[in-house]
């Protein structure tokens, strides 16, 4: 699939998000609380079942949450393997772990950046801001 056909079937779907965590309790509340706000969440919790995720909705997802340690490997190569297959969805990087641990420079598309636990609040501005774009909020910089 191309990128441009994958971008424009993701637009489609604007209020799909994939949401990927080992942890059934996060991807839980994250489905409760962007559920609430209107968005079609599909959980995954590996990088395994996370693109098989992606294959059964053909790719069409308008934005990616995802943990960056699953039991099967780094999120960030679910996201890069994804991108390859489907294009650049808009993604929260989430991690229990410090920024040293870190290494996105090859992240596509816009993307975020946040330590677990991520407040509520924090969540649904995030989500907001990665799949509208515009201006960041402030808010989304400032220590939790």
């Amino acid at each position: 699939m191309s990128r441009s056909t994958a971008e424009s079937s993701a637009s489609d779907v604007p209020n799909r998000l994939l949401v990927v965590d080992d942890d059934p309790a996060i991807c839980q509340i994250y489905r409760d609380v962007l559920a609430r706000d209107a968005y079609e969440v599909v959980v995954a919790g590996s990088c395994t079942e996370a693109m098989a995720q992606m294959d059964a909705l053909g790719g069409e997802a308008s934005a990616l949450v995802v943990d960056l340690g699953l039991p099967d490997g780094d999120g960030a190569e679910f996201v890069y393997a994804s991108t390859r297959k489907y294009g650049a969805r808009p993604t929260l990087f989430v991690s229990g772990w410090t920024d040293e641990f870190w290494d996105l420079s090859r992240a596509p598309g816009r993307w975020l950046v946040m330590r677990k636990p991520v407040p509520i609040a924090k969540l649904r501005l995030a989500v907001g801001w990665l799949l509208r774009g515009g201006d960041k909020p402030k808010e989304l910089d400032q220590p939790d």
